[in-house]
């Protein structure tokens, strides 16, 4: 998952971000954190678009 979240980073012009190291946080833990909440966010909505009312 690193690999892909520094590509994704380049792609995007966050290299700065990702590879951010300061006051004991990184940029890569940020850009990890992000994608795991993008995707929750995809799948909620999934989850509630399927749903039907009681």
């Amino acid at each position: 998952m690193p690999a892909l979240l520094e590509k994704l980073a380049d792609k995007t012009g966050k290299t700065n971000l990702y590879k951010l190291a300061d006051f004991g946080m990184n940029g890569a833990f940020h850009l990890d954190s992000l994608w795991h909440h993008g995707w929750e966010t995809v799948a909620a909505l999934i989850a509630t678009t399927k749903a039907t009312s009681r």
